[in-house]
């Protein structure tokens, strides 16, 4: 990666697509898609997403991109690469044999799709690995069906995209905070001028990152109401937000009972806080994950920094110390 990549973590360039394909009396079809500015024959693709598998993170591209859904295959169909960002996005390709198709879908309104047979879509894609990809698919559906025919499946093999997702725990410790005028109250003190062009950086990241957390517990200290406000229109808009004056001073054990008590329906959720409480309760939940990342973590929890926790428990009330994986932790200063 040049150094111009270095703008965005490595994870970032960690991606997954579908090739979807359905089976006609004339042979094997397979569904393209266009980029969103309509010039390129693209799969549904996207980043692997945290607490995700490369299918299911696919498979969520291809319902968003393309309005399909279906069975996903567990093995990769091959590899291909292409630059974005500044830097070498690297794909991992599963085949997904559609099994619904919708009228209307998130991004109908951006790209459009084909059915088309093997050998005309092998020609449309620019990639020459991915063309090579597609052409290979016809044998790999033959030896699937060979192999569940061996095997006298009595249905088809589950979806490699089921199963339960992670719940995610994003934890951004507030922007820098000034120290300029000495008869405030640490409380009330705001944001420094260093912090708020972090928190700019930081909001380019979860967008590209597709952070979106389904509520928002946020101190109601002034420089943490700040930084909500430095990275709020990175998300969708209606997202729930409670202020609780609580978590300006909670330890470990008060911030992790915090999270005890949400409701069981958000897969996701982002806590904005203060140190040491922050860093504390991420060493607590976590028990492994990116090693560089928890070292990093162990080390030290920057202002401004954002550090997303996987969790696969099924209810909030059950998470405890040891069960998380550090998916990342992203630093304002490395992007």
């Amino acid at each position: 990666m040049n150094a111009k990549a270095a703008q965005f973590p490595d994870w970032i360039y960690r991606q997954s697509a579908v090739l979807p394909y359905r089976r006609s009396p004339g042979g094997l079809q397979v569904l393209l898609i266009t980029s969103r500015k309509g010039s390129r024959w693209v799969l549904p693709k996207g980043i692997v997403e945290p607490g995700l598998t490369a299918p299911q993170s696919a498979a969520r591209e291809a319902r968003e991109e393309a309005g399909v859904d279906g069975f996903v295959g567990a093995e990769c169909l091959g590899k291909y690469r292409y630059r974005k960002w500044g830097g070498t996005c690297k794909v991992e390709v599963f085949p997904m044999e559609v099994s619904t198709e919708s009228e209307d879908w998130p991004e109908a309104d951006m790209r459009r799709r084909e059915w088309m047979t093997v050998p005309k879509a092998s020609k449309r894609v620019n990639e020459k690995a991915l063309r090579k990809i597609i052409r290979r698919l016809p044998g790999a559906v033959d030896a699937n069906d060979a192999a569940e025919t061996e095997a006298a499946a009595p249905s088809r093999r589950r979806s490699a995209a089921a199963g339960r997702p992670g719940r995610l725990i994003y934890l951004l410790r507030h922007a820098k905070s000034s120290w300029a005028d000495p008869d405030l109250r640490d409380f009330e003190r705001p944001l420094a001028p260093r912090g708020k062009r972090a928190l700019k950086k930081m909001r380019q990241y979860m967008e590209l990152a597709d952070v979106e957390p389904d509520i928002i517990l946020c101190s109601s200290a002034a420089r943490a109401r700040q930084t909500l406000a430095g990275i709020l229109p990175a998300f969708d808009e209606g997202v729930p937000i409670t202020f609780d004056r609580r978590i300006y001073s909670l330890g470990v054990r008060g911030l992790l009972n915090r999270l005890r008590q949400l409701p069981d329906d958000p897969s996701s959720v982002m806590l904005i806080g203060h140190n040491p409480g922050m860093q504390a309760l991420a060493l607590d939940l976590i028990a492994g994950g990116d090693e560089r990342a928890v070292a990093q973590m162990q080390e030290k929890f920057p202002t401004g920094a954002l550090a997303t926790l996987v969790w696969r428990g099924r209810k909030w009330a059950e998470i405890g110390p040891g069960t998380c994986e550090l998916h990342s932790l992203v630093v304002p200063r490395q992007l």
